[in-house]
Protein backbone atom coordinates (compact mmCIF):
# COMPACT_ATOMS: atom_id res chain seq x y z
CA UNK A 1 0.00 0.00 0.00
CA UNK A 2 1.45 3.29 -0.96
CA UNK A 3 2.10 5.96 1.50
CA UNK A 4 -1.28 8.18 -0.20
CA UNK A 5 -3.42 5.59 -0.19
CA UNK A 6 -2.60 4.97 3.78
CA UNK A 7 -2.79 8.81 4.36
CA UNK A 8 -5.97 9.25 2.76
CA UNK A 9 -7.29 6.39 4.83
CA UNK A 10 -6.17 8.27 7.76
CA UNK A 11 -8.13 11.08 6.95
CA UNK A 12 -10.90 9.26 6.37
CA UNK A 13 -11.22 7.67 9.44
CA UNK A 14 -10.50 11.04 10.97
CA UNK A 15 -13.42 13.15 8.81
CA UNK A 16 -15.47 9.78 10.11
CA UNK A 17 -14.96 10.13 13.58
CA UNK A 18 -15.57 13.93 13.53
CA UNK A 19 -18.99 13.28 12.27
CA UNK A 20 -19.90 10.17 14.28
CA UNK A 21 -18.72 12.53 17.42
CA UNK A 22 -20.99 15.97 15.86
CA UNK A 23 -23.66 13.04 15.41
CA UNK A 24 -24.06 11.50 18.60
CA UNK A 25 -23.78 15.05 20.38
CA UNK A 26 -26.85 16.36 18.50
CA UNK A 27 -29.09 13.76 19.30
CA UNK A 28 -28.44 13.75 22.96
CA UNK A 29 -28.99 17.65 23.30
CA UNK A 30 -31.90 17.08 20.47
CA UNK A 31 -33.51 14.88 22.97
CA UNK A 32 -32.92 16.63 25.55
CA UNK A 33 -30.89 13.80 27.57
CA UNK A 34 -28.24 16.90 28.74
CA UNK A 35 -27.31 20.11 28.29
CA UNK A 36 -25.37 21.51 25.02
CA UNK A 37 -22.17 22.14 26.72
CA UNK A 38 -22.62 18.38 28.16
CA UNK A 39 -23.82 17.36 24.50
CA UNK A 40 -20.51 18.81 23.37
CA UNK A 41 -18.59 17.73 25.84
CA UNK A 42 -19.92 13.99 24.91
CA UNK A 43 -19.51 14.26 21.51
CA UNK A 44 -16.16 14.98 21.26
CA UNK A 45 -15.47 12.63 23.53
CA UNK A 46 -16.96 9.50 21.35
CA UNK A 47 -15.09 11.37 18.68
CA UNK A 48 -11.85 10.81 19.99
CA UNK A 49 -12.72 7.22 21.38
CA UNK A 50 -13.89 6.75 17.63
CA UNK A 51 -10.39 8.17 15.86
CA UNK A 52 -8.87 6.31 18.03
CA UNK A 53 -10.23 2.75 17.61
CA UNK A 54 -10.43 3.68 14.02
CA UNK A 55 -6.61 4.18 13.48
CA UNK A 56 -5.74 1.33 15.40
CA UNK A 57 -7.77 -0.49 13.68
CA UNK A 58 -6.62 0.58 10.78
CA UNK A 59 -2.73 0.11 11.57
CA UNK A 60 -3.27 -3.51 12.43
CA UNK A 61 -4.54 -3.83 9.02
CA UNK A 62 -1.65 -2.25 7.43
CA UNK A 63 0.58 -4.33 9.01
CA UNK A 64 -1.24 -7.29 8.66
CA UNK A 65 -1.08 -6.53 4.83
CA UNK A 66 2.67 -5.38 5.02
CA UNK A 67 3.41 -8.74 6.53
CA UNK A 68 1.66 -10.68 4.00
CA UNK A 69 3.47 -8.94 1.19
CA UNK A 70 6.28 -9.27 2.74
CA UNK A 71 6.29 -13.09 3.63
CA UNK A 72 5.04 -13.86 -0.05
CA UNK A 73 7.75 -11.80 -1.93
CA UNK A 74 10.79 -12.85 0.23
CA UNK A 75 11.70 -16.21 2.47
CA UNK A 76 13.31 -16.22 6.17
CA UNK A 77 16.35 -18.94 4.22
CA UNK A 78 17.96 -19.68 1.06
CA UNK A 79 15.75 -22.72 0.96
CA UNK A 80 12.44 -20.80 1.12
CA UNK A 81 11.41 -22.35 4.52
CA UNK A 82 14.43 -21.12 7.23
CA UNK A 83 16.84 -22.75 8.89
CA UNK A 84 14.74 -25.48 10.93
CA UNK A 85 12.10 -26.54 8.87
CA UNK A 86 14.19 -28.34 6.15
CA UNK A 87 12.67 -31.36 5.02
CA UNK A 88 15.12 -34.92 5.03
CA UNK A 89 17.00 -32.68 7.73
CA UNK A 90 19.18 -35.57 10.09
CA UNK A 91 18.34 -38.74 6.77
CA UNK A 92 20.17 -36.63 4.13
CA UNK A 93 23.97 -36.36 4.80
CA UNK A 94 24.16 -34.51 1.66
CA UNK A 95 21.49 -32.07 2.79
CA UNK A 96 23.53 -31.47 6.09
CA UNK A 97 26.00 -29.68 4.03
CA UNK A 98 23.85 -27.16 2.95
CA UNK A 99 25.02 -23.67 4.04
CA UNK A 100 21.80 -22.92 6.29
CA UNK A 101 22.47 -26.12 8.95
CA UNK A 102 25.60 -24.43 9.51
CA UNK A 103 27.09 -27.30 10.74
CA UNK A 104 30.57 -25.86 10.88
CA UNK A 105 31.11 -22.53 12.27
CA UNK A 106 31.56 -19.65 9.95
CA UNK A 107 35.12 -19.90 8.82
CA UNK A 108 37.18 -16.85 9.84
CA UNK A 109 39.18 -16.78 6.42
CA UNK A 110 35.92 -14.95 4.99
CA UNK A 111 35.64 -12.46 7.87
CA UNK A 112 37.00 -9.55 6.06
CA UNK A 113 34.59 -10.13 3.20
CA UNK A 114 31.68 -10.53 5.90
CA UNK A 115 33.01 -6.94 7.45
CA UNK A 116 32.35 -5.64 4.03
CA UNK A 117 29.28 -6.32 3.54
CA UNK A 118 27.96 -5.36 7.00
CA UNK A 119 29.67 -2.20 6.78
CA UNK A 120 28.29 -1.18 3.06
CA UNK A 121 24.77 -2.24 4.36
CA UNK A 122 25.15 0.69 7.33
CA UNK A 123 26.98 3.15 4.82
CA UNK A 124 25.02 6.47 3.33
CA UNK A 125 25.89 7.60 -0.17
CA UNK A 126 26.91 4.14 -1.19
CA UNK A 127 24.93 2.73 -4.01
CA UNK A 128 21.92 0.34 -3.00
CA UNK A 129 23.42 -2.84 -5.14
CA UNK A 130 26.45 -5.03 -3.97
CA UNK A 131 27.70 -8.23 -5.58
CA UNK A 132 28.79 -11.15 -4.46
CA UNK A 133 30.70 -13.43 -6.92
CA UNK A 134 32.65 -16.84 -6.84
CA UNK A 135 32.76 -21.00 -8.00
CA UNK A 136 29.80 -23.34 -6.35
CA UNK A 137 30.91 -23.88 -3.29
CA UNK A 138 33.15 -21.15 -2.45
CA UNK A 139 30.87 -19.56 0.49
CA UNK A 140 28.66 -16.95 -0.82
CA UNK A 141 25.40 -18.35 0.52
CA UNK A 142 26.98 -18.80 3.99
CA UNK A 143 28.71 -15.27 3.95
CA UNK A 144 25.36 -13.86 2.95
CA UNK A 145 23.45 -16.05 6.15
CA UNK A 146 26.02 -14.43 8.22
CA UNK A 147 25.64 -10.94 6.96
CA UNK A 148 21.45 -11.65 7.63
CA UNK A 149 22.19 -12.81 10.91
CA UNK A 150 24.21 -9.79 12.06
CA UNK A 151 21.94 -7.20 10.32
CA UNK A 152 19.09 -8.57 11.96
CA UNK A 153 20.42 -8.30 15.22
CA UNK A 154 20.84 -4.38 14.63
CA UNK A 155 17.27 -4.80 13.84
CA UNK A 156 17.64 -4.89 9.83
CA UNK A 157 14.71 -6.71 7.75
CA UNK A 158 16.23 -9.20 5.59
CA UNK A 159 14.76 -11.62 3.00
CA UNK A 160 16.17 -14.31 0.30
CA UNK A 161 14.31 -12.97 -2.57
CA UNK A 162 11.91 -15.55 -3.89
CA UNK A 163 12.34 -16.56 -7.56
CA UNK A 164 9.95 -14.41 -10.25
CA UNK A 165 9.01 -12.34 -7.11
CA UNK A 166 11.95 -9.40 -7.47
CA UNK A 167 10.18 -6.33 -8.43
CA UNK A 168 6.95 -7.13 -5.59
CA UNK A 169 10.28 -7.66 -2.66
CA UNK A 170 11.06 -3.96 -3.58
CA UNK A 171 7.39 -2.72 -2.93
CA UNK A 172 7.29 -4.99 0.17
CA UNK A 173 10.47 -3.68 1.53
CA UNK A 174 8.67 0.04 1.38
CA UNK A 175 5.96 -1.12 3.60
CA UNK A 176 8.83 -1.86 6.39
CA UNK A 177 10.34 0.51 8.72
CA UNK A 178 14.41 1.07 9.16
CA UNK A 179 16.81 -0.94 7.35
CA UNK A 180 16.14 -3.71 4.79
CA UNK A 181 18.21 -6.17 3.26
CA UNK A 182 17.38 -8.22 -0.14
CA UNK A 183 18.90 -11.13 -1.10
CA UNK A 184 18.89 -12.54 -4.33
CA UNK A 185 20.99 -15.90 -4.32
CA UNK A 186 22.07 -17.40 -7.52
CA UNK A 187 21.13 -14.62 -9.57
CA UNK A 188 23.12 -15.78 -12.65
CA UNK A 189 20.64 -18.73 -13.01
CA UNK A 190 17.16 -16.95 -12.97
CA UNK A 191 15.32 -17.93 -15.84
CA UNK A 192 14.22 -14.32 -16.25
CA UNK A 193 16.23 -11.71 -15.70
CA UNK A 194 13.36 -8.90 -16.39
CA UNK A 195 11.96 -9.45 -13.10
CA UNK A 196 15.53 -8.61 -11.69
CA UNK A 197 15.83 -5.54 -13.89
CA UNK A 198 12.25 -4.85 -12.85
CA UNK A 199 13.56 -4.72 -9.10
CA UNK A 200 16.65 -2.59 -9.71
CA UNK A 201 14.37 0.12 -11.44
CA UNK A 202 11.82 -0.12 -8.44
CA UNK A 203 14.87 0.36 -5.96
CA UNK A 204 16.09 3.54 -7.88
CA UNK A 205 13.05 5.07 -8.64
CA UNK A 206 11.46 4.56 -5.35
CA UNK A 207 12.08 6.58 -1.92
CA UNK A 208 13.99 3.71 -0.16
CA UNK A 209 17.22 5.64 1.38
CA UNK A 210 17.42 2.48 3.46
CA UNK A 211 17.26 -0.38 1.39
CA UNK A 212 20.47 -2.86 -0.14
CA UNK A 213 20.15 -5.46 -2.29
CA UNK A 214 23.19 -7.86 -2.72
CA UNK A 215 23.01 -10.25 -6.10
CA UNK A 216 25.16 -13.95 -5.59
CA UNK A 217 26.28 -15.70 -8.28
CA UNK A 218 28.82 -17.42 -9.67
CA UNK A 219 29.89 -15.19 -12.66
CA UNK A 220 28.46 -11.59 -13.74
CA UNK A 221 29.43 -11.67 -17.12
CA UNK A 222 27.11 -11.02 -19.87
CA UNK A 223 23.90 -11.97 -18.61
CA UNK A 224 24.85 -8.81 -16.08
CA UNK A 225 26.21 -6.66 -18.70
CA UNK A 226 22.78 -7.51 -20.56
CA UNK A 227 20.81 -6.70 -17.91
CA UNK A 228 22.45 -3.46 -17.43
CA UNK A 229 22.22 -2.64 -20.98
CA UNK A 230 18.42 -2.52 -21.05
CA UNK A 231 18.02 -0.34 -18.15
CA UNK A 232 17.46 3.29 -18.26
CA UNK A 233 20.55 5.12 -18.23
CA UNK A 234 19.64 6.62 -14.67
CA UNK A 235 18.83 3.29 -13.47
CA UNK A 236 21.72 2.16 -14.70
CA UNK A 237 24.35 4.67 -13.12
CA UNK A 238 22.28 4.24 -9.60
CA UNK A 239 22.94 0.89 -9.34
CA UNK A 240 26.53 0.36 -10.34
CA UNK A 241 27.80 -2.20 -7.66
CA UNK A 242 29.32 -0.46 -4.42
CA UNK A 243 31.84 -2.68 -5.24
CA UNK A 244 32.09 -6.45 -5.50
CA UNK A 245 33.35 -9.54 -3.19
CA UNK A 246 34.92 -12.09 -4.97
CA UNK A 247 35.35 -15.35 -3.33
CA UNK A 248 37.81 -18.27 -4.54
CA UNK A 249 38.68 -21.81 -3.29
CA UNK A 250 40.98 -22.94 -0.49
CA UNK A 251 44.28 -21.60 -0.90
CA UNK A 252 47.98 -21.34 1.44
CA UNK A 253 49.66 -23.98 3.01
CA UNK A 254 48.43 -27.67 2.92
CA UNK A 255 48.47 -27.67 7.06
CA UNK A 256 46.15 -25.22 6.91
CA UNK A 257 43.82 -27.08 4.95
CA UNK A 258 43.99 -30.34 6.88
CA UNK A 259 42.91 -27.51 9.72
CA UNK A 260 39.74 -26.90 8.31
CA UNK A 261 39.26 -30.36 7.24
CA UNK A 262 39.77 -32.12 10.56
CA UNK A 263 37.59 -29.08 12.47
CA UNK A 264 34.39 -29.96 10.08
CA UNK A 265 35.00 -33.97 10.45
CA UNK A 266 34.65 -33.07 14.51
CA UNK A 267 31.47 -31.24 13.77
CA UNK A 268 29.89 -33.31 11.04
CA UNK A 269 30.74 -36.49 13.69
CA UNK A 270 28.53 -34.67 16.74
CA UNK A 271 25.70 -33.39 14.04
CA UNK A 272 25.50 -37.50 13.03
CA UNK A 273 26.00 -38.81 16.13
CA UNK A 274 29.16 -40.40 15.35
CA UNK A 275 32.61 -41.07 16.70
CA UNK A 276 35.34 -38.68 15.46
CA UNK A 277 37.21 -40.02 12.81
CA UNK A 278 40.72 -40.10 12.37
CA UNK A 279 41.91 -39.13 9.15
CA UNK A 280 43.37 -37.26 6.85
CA UNK A 281 43.16 -35.86 3.75
CA UNK A 282 45.95 -36.48 1.05
CA UNK A 283 46.62 -35.96 -2.63
CA UNK A 284 46.10 -32.75 -4.92
CA UNK A 285 42.98 -30.28 -2.98
CA UNK A 286 44.52 -27.50 -3.15
CA UNK A 287 41.68 -25.62 -5.18
CA UNK A 288 39.13 -27.41 -3.47
CA UNK A 289 36.24 -25.09 -2.22
CA UNK A 290 34.85 -25.18 1.19
CA UNK A 291 31.89 -27.49 0.17
CA UNK A 292 34.31 -30.34 -1.26
CA UNK A 293 36.36 -29.94 2.21
CA UNK A 294 33.31 -30.19 4.40
CA UNK A 295 31.53 -32.96 1.88
CA UNK A 296 34.77 -35.16 2.62
CA UNK A 297 34.56 -34.41 6.08
CA UNK A 298 30.95 -35.82 6.70
CA UNK A 299 31.84 -38.92 4.53
CA UNK A 300 34.78 -39.59 6.98
CA UNK A 301 32.40 -39.49 10.10
CA UNK A 302 29.26 -41.08 8.31
CA UNK A 303 31.30 -43.84 7.69
CA UNK A 304 34.24 -44.10 10.22
CA UNK A 305 36.74 -43.78 8.00
CA UNK A 306 40.55 -44.03 9.07
CA UNK A 307 43.65 -43.60 7.74
CA UNK A 308 44.60 -40.88 5.15
CA UNK A 309 42.26 -40.45 1.59
CA UNK A 310 41.96 -38.15 -0.75
CA UNK A 311 38.83 -35.92 -2.27
CA UNK A 312 37.79 -38.25 -4.67
CA UNK A 313 37.46 -41.35 -2.54
CA UNK A 314 35.88 -39.35 0.35
CA UNK A 315 33.03 -38.29 -2.10
CA UNK A 316 32.64 -41.39 -3.46
CA UNK A 317 31.94 -42.69 -0.16
CA UNK A 318 29.47 -40.12 0.31
CA UNK A 319 27.45 -40.38 -2.59
CA UNK A 320 27.59 -44.10 -1.89
CA UNK A 321 25.48 -43.10 1.72
CA UNK A 322 23.04 -40.95 -0.55
CA UNK A 323 22.13 -43.53 -2.74
CA UNK A 324 21.08 -46.47 0.08
CA UNK A 325 19.16 -43.65 1.78
CA UNK A 326 17.47 -42.88 -1.93
CA UNK A 327 17.08 -46.80 -1.74
CA UNK A 328 15.64 -46.55 1.32
CA UNK A 329 13.10 -44.06 0.65
CA UNK A 330 11.89 -45.28 -2.27
CA UNK A 331 11.10 -48.80 -0.97
CA UNK A 332 9.41 -47.23 1.75
CA UNK A 333 7.14 -44.61 -1.02
CA UNK A 334 6.57 -47.85 -3.08
CA UNK A 335 8.97 -46.89 -5.58
CA UNK A 336 9.94 -49.97 -7.33
CA UNK A 337 12.65 -48.70 -10.17
CA UNK A 338 16.44 -49.62 -10.34
CA UNK A 339 19.18 -48.04 -8.71
CA UNK A 340 20.42 -46.71 -12.17
CA UNK A 341 17.13 -45.40 -12.44
CA UNK A 342 16.55 -43.43 -9.40
CA UNK A 343 20.46 -42.01 -9.74
CA UNK A 344 19.51 -40.66 -12.97
CA UNK A 345 16.31 -39.02 -11.88
CA UNK A 346 17.70 -37.49 -8.66
CA UNK A 347 20.72 -35.76 -11.37
CA UNK A 348 17.75 -34.77 -13.58
CA UNK A 349 16.09 -32.97 -10.46
CA UNK A 350 19.55 -31.53 -9.24
CA UNK A 351 20.58 -30.49 -12.48
CA UNK A 352 17.21 -29.38 -14.82
CA UNK A 353 14.60 -28.92 -12.39
CA UNK A 354 10.74 -28.33 -13.40
CA UNK A 355 8.22 -25.86 -13.31
CA UNK A 356 5.73 -28.27 -11.91
CA UNK A 357 4.81 -32.51 -11.60
CA UNK A 358 3.69 -32.41 -15.28
CA UNK A 359 6.95 -31.50 -16.84
CA UNK A 360 8.98 -33.29 -14.49
CA UNK A 361 7.44 -36.31 -15.93
CA UNK A 362 7.66 -35.74 -19.31
CA UNK A 363 11.83 -35.15 -18.27
CA UNK A 364 12.03 -37.95 -16.97
CA UNK A 365 11.07 -39.85 -19.82
CA UNK A 366 13.77 -39.10 -21.44
CA UNK A 367 16.08 -41.08 -19.32
CA UNK A 368 17.36 -45.02 -19.98
CA UNK A 369 15.16 -47.22 -18.41
CA UNK A 370 11.77 -44.80 -18.07
CA UNK A 371 11.15 -44.00 -21.82
CA UNK A 372 8.26 -46.74 -22.02
CA UNK A 373 7.10 -45.92 -17.98
CA UNK A 374 3.53 -45.15 -17.79
CA UNK A 375 2.80 -41.32 -17.14
CA UNK A 376 1.30 -42.08 -14.46
CA UNK A 377 4.56 -44.18 -12.87
CA UNK A 378 6.49 -41.17 -14.11
CA UNK A 379 4.28 -39.11 -11.86
CA UNK A 380 4.73 -40.77 -8.92
CA UNK A 381 8.53 -41.04 -9.00
CA UNK A 382 8.17 -36.62 -9.87
CA UNK A 383 6.10 -36.53 -6.59
CA UNK A 384 8.66 -38.93 -4.59
CA UNK A 385 11.83 -36.50 -5.88
CA UNK A 386 9.91 -33.57 -4.90
CA UNK A 387 9.60 -35.45 -1.32
CA UNK A 388 12.97 -36.17 -1.20
CA UNK A 389 14.53 -32.94 -0.30
CA UNK A 390 13.65 -29.69 0.83
CA UNK A 391 12.89 -27.39 -2.08
CA UNK A 392 14.01 -24.08 -3.55
CA UNK A 393 11.30 -21.38 -2.98
CA UNK A 394 9.83 -20.65 -6.49
CA UNK A 395 9.63 -23.26 -8.29
CA UNK A 396 8.39 -26.51 -8.12
CA UNK A 397 11.38 -29.24 -8.02
CA UNK A 398 14.86 -27.41 -7.67
CA UNK A 399 16.34 -29.37 -4.50
CA UNK A 400 17.98 -27.41 -1.77
CA UNK A 401 21.77 -29.06 -1.93
CA UNK A 402 24.85 -27.56 -2.00
CA UNK A 403 25.69 -27.26 -6.19
CA UNK A 404 29.25 -27.76 -6.14
CA UNK A 405 28.53 -31.55 -4.63
CA UNK A 406 25.16 -32.20 -6.49
CA UNK A 407 27.24 -31.46 -9.81
CA UNK A 408 29.64 -33.70 -8.97
CA UNK A 409 27.71 -36.34 -8.22
CA UNK A 410 25.93 -35.78 -11.87
CA UNK A 411 29.00 -35.52 -13.44
CA UNK A 412 30.21 -39.06 -11.35
CA UNK A 413 26.59 -40.53 -12.56
CA UNK A 414 26.68 -39.09 -16.02
CA UNK A 415 29.92 -41.24 -16.68
CA UNK A 416 28.61 -44.32 -15.43
CA UNK A 417 25.77 -44.41 -17.26
CA UNK A 418 26.60 -43.93 -21.19
CA UNK A 419 23.31 -42.80 -22.49
CA UNK A 420 22.38 -40.51 -19.56
CA UNK A 421 24.72 -37.40 -21.28
CA UNK A 422 22.26 -37.26 -23.95
CA UNK A 423 18.94 -38.02 -22.46
CA UNK A 424 19.68 -35.24 -20.12
CA UNK A 425 20.46 -33.31 -23.12
CA UNK A 426 17.01 -33.61 -24.65
CA UNK A 427 15.20 -33.56 -21.61
CA UNK A 428 16.38 -29.83 -21.19
CA UNK A 429 14.67 -29.16 -24.28
CA UNK A 430 11.61 -31.23 -22.96
CA UNK A 431 8.56 -28.05 -22.22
Amino acid sequence: MSPRIRSARSAGLTASAIGTGAVSGALAAGANFVTVPWAAGLGASAGAVALYSGLAWQRRVDLREAGRAWHEAVAPGPDGSGPDDSAARGSSVLAALNPDREVVPYSPLHGSHLREVVRWCGETGRGPVWRVAGPAGAGKTRLLIEAARQLKQEGWACGWVRRGRAADAVAAAGLRPGGVLLIVDDADTLPDHGDLAAMLTDAVRGDYPLLRIVLGGRDFGGWWRDLRAGLDPAVHAAVTPSGPTWLTGLTGASADRQQLFANAARRYAAFLDRPVPSTTLTGPHAGATFAELHAAAAAAAERGLTGAFDLSTALDHLFSVEESWWAANAADAGITHPPAVLHAAVTVATLLGARDCEQTARRLACLPGLTTTPFERLTELALWLRQLYAQRSGTWLDPHLPARIAERYAARCAARQPGLPSALATAALTA
